[in-house]
């Protein structure tokens, strides 16, 4: 007899027969990735799909998948152009006083919170923009009014930056309202109101007994309510390291965990399967909504909506129906999605576990095989303990396994990162994230009923914590068991463009160590300079700084604590920045050796290069301004040579000039000193530069470079970068023995040639 599994298209087609959601949502999803490249390409894509279909299976699937397909390139079309024209009418009207209705809560603090928000008034009422405000820390659904103007989305600027407009578009943001500079008005009530004080109660519960700043407490609120903690670079380091972040905050995992706790404790309780779901979907729906309604979590909870339902039904569940079902409507609603990283990996990730797991589970099935002649009905109690604890092993492995091979692909192509070693450190982290996850729920409901034995429980919970923390921390400390792909093999200089007249650059000799020169401020650091280093696969070992002013010491605990810094040298002995004394007080308790710039004339660099110490302000005068007292640094580069000015004004040109230095060099790194002039005509005859990469920002207006002096420098033949148009700039010596610049943002090349 024929094998209706073997009917018309072979295997897949009887593939596409068990699985029509999930095909049709592969189609959608398909025409809408080229939909971003081309609509051409995309309705050739979907005519020919649906030709596909036909021969595959039936004339009405054919049918089906052109529908699918065309209507979801249709809607992201539609999309697409209103956010386009939204960000162009609001640029085009500028600003003024506007009112907003939030979507999410508002991340930072009273003196700046940002979120996106709905525009209710205004030229375009109903468009989404990024709202940066002031004051009050808003909820999601609080009403928000203030003064402002309307700018970009910002892009990126250094190589390696995450690249934020993309993130925001993929949202249908348009625009940026910036309101920052003002207190505005914010009002909750209602439902908002309620919600807000639900969730706030939510998160004390589940780490009431523990210090609030303790690392217990940070990793609590991180895995159970999806809470960034905002000074743990280090901790992170560890999760993302080891392949295990997903498990770090909150995502579909999670959601599938409490409605695993759900239903076992239903099932404790005796309740069919079938009067189980409807129990369940409230409690998967209310834990998304208690963390904040993560896009992640959402998807997972929708996902287990639809499979459950299959229970209630009566229909036989499937995980890639499932999967589909939830991945057609997010691409008939909103087609952006798709291009978030996030999003790929959520859907691409369960897919892959759905199609292999039995295969990942064959493979370590040697694990699970039973003693030989021994039948399960004769084995006593422990030795059926043992094998069902081999069994969980073995499944955990598969698809441990599964997973992570489905997910390198994209983790390598979105943060060219690889974790081999998270096949291995998800199957002992999973479980502690499930106990860990447990207790937080037990205290949560304990808490309003038994505020003690909440308390007891979330410090028993707290050993759980530390334990998931020092299981990060090994498995990413095993040689080869992470890798960067997109390591920077040759040396280079990279002089980062940051606002607010922060500044930082990297010297990387390639295979031969890197050097941080300057470190920004504390945000840049973390937003900024650190991503940019790890996209590019360069840690520095040693920190040179120029000045104590905090646009450049990166916070300084923020910097040790993030990468792997063995030595400092330090412009002054004494300062009354706090960033500062950390960085003199401090960094030596972390291991951290500390130089003084007073005490050296040069300094080995990378690469065969070296840093000569040019002026070294006076160690002790803490009530002189920052810019007052920078030290003056040269590069000494394969045959060139870079002079780091930073801040530096009249008066240190003055020292310079004064002492009679050599001052000679082929370009100056420039910065911008907050109140007197920087980079005379005297000191521009002593170093006779070639080229200059000056600094620029916005705001405040003292960061701005003024565009007459730009005129004056060119007038002189000194080739001039803006790095308000060029972004960062990338610096390297090519096989000529060239110098070349490159600027990011514009794409700039200069070459300058020996003299």
């Amino acid at each position: 007899m024929r094998n209706p599994e073997r009917g018309r298209g072979g295997r897949v087609g009887a593939f596409c027969g068990r699985h029509p959601l999930f095909v049709a949502a592969l189609v959608a999803a398909g025409c809408v990735l080229l939909a971003g490249r081309g609509l051409p390409a995309a309705l050739v894509a979907g005519a020919a799909l649906g030709l596909a279909g036909g021969g595959l299976r039936s004339w009405r699937t054919g049918v089906a998948w052109l529908f699918c397909g065309s209507l979801a390139v249709g809607v992201f079309t539609w999309r697409t152009g209103a956010r386009n024209s939204d960000e162009r009418k609001l640029l085009e009207f500028g600003g003024g006083e506007m009112q907003g209705r939030l979507l999410k809560d508002g991340r930072g603090s009273e003196n700046f919170w940002s979120a996106p928000a709905v525009l209710l008034t205004g030229p375009q009422a109903g468009a989404k923009v990024w709202w940066e405000g002031r004051g009050e820390l808003p909820v999601a659904g609080s009403r928000v009014r203030s003064r402002g103007n309307f700018g970009p989305l910002p892009e990126r600027r250094n190589p390696g930056e995450f690249d934020q407009a993309v993130w925001l578009r993929g949202q249908g943001v348009a625009a940026v309202f910036h309101a920052g500079w003002v207190r505005g008005e914010v009002v909750t009530h209602g439902w908002a109101a309620r919600g807000a004080a639900l969730r706030r109660g939510f998160r004390a519960a589940v780490t009431d007994g523990l210090a609030e700043d303790s690392q217990e407490a940070v990793v609590i609120r991180a895995v159970v309510i999806g809470e960034q903690p905002p000074d743990a670079d280090e901790l992170v380091a560890a999760f993302r390291n080891s392949g295990t972040l997903h498990a770090f905050s909150v995502s579909g995992l999670h959601v599938a965990m409490v409605g695993s706790i759900g239903w076992l404790l239903l099932r404790l309780a005796g309740v069919p399967r079938r009067w189980a779901v409807p129990a369940l979907l409230p409690l998967i729906f209310g834990y998304s909504w208690l963390t904040g309604n993560s896009p992640p979590a959402m998807r997972s909870a929708w996902m287990a909506a639809v499979f459950l339902g299959a229970f209630v039904c009566r229909r036989r569940p499937d995980l890639l129906n499932a999967l589909g079902a939830v991945l057609l409507a997010a691409m008939l609603w909103d087609g952006r999605l798709l291009f978030q990283p996030g999003v790929q990996l959520s859907y691409g990730v369960v897919a892959v576990i759905a199609v292999g797991a039995g295969w990942g589970t064959r493979l370590f099935s040697w694990i699970a095989k039973p003693e030989l002649y021994l039948p399960l009905a004769m084995m006593t109690r422990r030795q059926k303990a043992w094998l069902g604890f081999r069994r969980n092993i073995a499944q955990s492995l598969g698809v441990s396994l599964v997973a992570g091979i489905g997910s390198t692909p994209l983790t390598a192509f979105h943060f060219g990162l690889v974790t081999p070693v998270s096949v291995f450190a998800g199957v002992i982290l999973v479980p502690l994230v499930f106990v860990l996850l447990s207790a937080a729920l037990l205290a949560g409901a304990l808490h309003p009923v038994v505020p003690l034995a909440a308390r007891l429980v979330n410090r028993a919970n707290g050993y759980v914590a530390k334990l998931c923390v020092l299981t990060a921390e090994g498995f990413s400390a095993v040689p080869g068991g992470h890798f960067q792909l997109a390591q920077e093999s040759q040396p280079f200089l990279l002089v980062y463009d940051l606002e607010h007249g922060a500044g930082a650059a990297c010297f990387s000799g390639g295979g031969s160590g890197a050097v941080l020169l300057d470190c920004a401020d504390r945000y840049s650091f973390k937003r900024r300079v650190a991503p940019s280093l790890r996209r590019l696969g360069v840690m520095p070992d040693s920190v040179i700084l120029s000045h104590p002013d905090g646009g450049h010491l990166g916070g300084g605990a923020e910097v040790w604590g993030t990468l792997p810094v063995r030595q400092v040298l330090l412009p002054v002995a004494q300062s009354r920045s706090p960033a500062f004394r950390a960085w003199a007080s401090d960094a030596p308790l972390a291991g951290v050796k500390t130089l003084h710039a007073a005490d050296l004339r040069d300094l080995t660099m990378p690469d065969g290069a070296r840093l000569e110490i040019l002026h070294a302000p006076d160690p002790f005068a803490q009530n002189v301004p920052a810019d007052d007292r920078v030290a003056i640094y040269r590069l000494h580069w394969r045959g060139w040579k870079l002079i780091f000015t930073s801040d530096a004004g009249m008066l240190t040109e003055s020292a310079l000039l004064d002492a009679r230095a050599d001052v000679s060099a082929d370009v100056i790194i420039a910065g911008r000193h907050r109140s007197d002039a920087s980079l005379g005509d005297v000191f521009l005859d002593a170093v006779n530069p070639q080229a200059i990469v000056a600094s620029h920002s916005a705001f405040p207006v003292s960061e701005q470079l003024n565009p007459q002096t730009v005129k004056y420098w060119r007038s002189r033949g000194i080739q001039v970068i803006h790095q308000g148009e060029s972004g960062g700039v990338t610096v390297r010596v090519d096989a000529a023995g060239n110098l070349r610049l490159e600027g990011f943002a514009d794409q700039s090349v200069m070459i300058l040639k020996p003299r």
